[in-house]
């Protein structure tokens, strides 16, 4: 049997869909299956090399380059944006297709649908088989060996600010501006590409979004990020989270984690591109430690590390 692995990575709709991808493919990997990645990225060269350093069998940068098996081949697709009646991911392609799903997912056919939201009881709008909650939230290997750990003798207060895997709508340079007014003494470390303001005083440094984000933030004391899949990342690390919900799919997140009391909601983008952020809460995670030892501890035992294994111990058995 052979897994083909279909998603997109690009500066406009984000990386969220092939690092869940590829935190499969691992798993996949690991266990010495055949695997196979199709998809374009455009923009995100530590995505690409990302798949390029993870071990397939073959990538396809284009979907109509490949010819798929349907004696043999099971399709896993992750996506928004791939049309319903696209004729790469029709059934009669493949053996089986398993299909990561939310509320915005288009309703694709497929044999198995994975939810990797908070609600284990989330079932959607249709009646093929679901495996959803947090138990099948997929994770990349490397994030169960940077687990948060706090410096020896830090003196100051250290942040991350992360807009996931790109930074369309400028999240990055919103929050900077609100930290720059704030007196307070921290470190900031600002995750962007694009970042490039002079204005910023020695506090902050501006470091490009690329594979040793994990390591960077190790020791962050308090993480300001999109309520993407990012944010599960943190927070499955033991880290100290502030959420943004700056798209439509992030809704979902950024309304379950703040019930959940387990992060601390900090604003949103509006529908004209505006932002909405919450400064007092902004200084509140950052001068109380109350307050961000109670989030942390709320969030224990939310998210383990092993979405990915449980995804594939269900593909292989299909």
């Amino acid at each position: 049997m052979r897994y083909v692995l279909r998603a997109d990575a690009t500066q406009s709709i984000g990386a969220g869909h092939v690092m869940r991808s590829t935190a499969v493919a691992e798993e996949l990997i690991a266990r010495g299956n055949d695997v196979v990645f199709v998809g374009q990225i455009s923009g995100l060269p530590w995505a690409e090399e990302r798949i390029a350093s993870l071990g397939f069998t073959l990538i396809h940068n284009n979907p109509s380059n490949f010819i798929s098996n349907p004696k043999s081949d099971v399709l896993f697709l992750d996506s928004y944006e791939i049309p319903i009646d696209n004729a790469f991911i029709a059934p009669k392609n493949w053996l089986h297709i398993v299909a990561m799903v939310d509320e915005l997912t288009p309703g694709y056919r497929c044999t198995l649908r994975i939810h990797p939201g908070l609600d284990p009881n989330w079932i959607g709008q249709s009646n093929v088989p679901i495996l959803s909650g947090p138990k099948y939230i997929p994770f990349r290997s490397s994030l169960s060996k940077n687990m948060h750990t706090a410096s020896q003798g830090q003196n100051k207060l250290k942040i991350a600010v992360v807009a996931g895997g790109s930074d369309p709508y400028g999240m990055v340079n919103e929050i900077a501006k609100i930290l720059a007014k704030i007196p307070e003494k921290f470190e900031a470390y600002l995750f962007s590409d694009s970042l490039h303001d002079s204005s910023l005083d020695s506090r902050f440094r501006v470091i490009e979004v690329g594979q040793h984000l994990d390591e960077h933030t190790k020791n962050a004391d308090l993480v300001l990020t999109t309520s993407s899949t990012s944010s599960l990342e943190f927070l499955a690390r033991g880290l100290c989270v502030g959420i943004i919900c700056a798209v439509d799919n992030q809704e979902q997140y950024y309304n379950s984690l703040g019930e959940l009391d387990v992060a601390a909601q900090i604003g949103f983008r509006n529908l004209d591109n505006k932002w909405n952020l919450d400064k007092e809460k902004i200084y509140s995670l950052i001068t109380s430690s109350d307050l961000r030892a109670n989030l942390i501890e709320k969030a224990k035992g939310l998210i383990d590390f092993k979405g990915a294994s449980r995804i594939v111990d269900a593909m292989t058995t299909l």
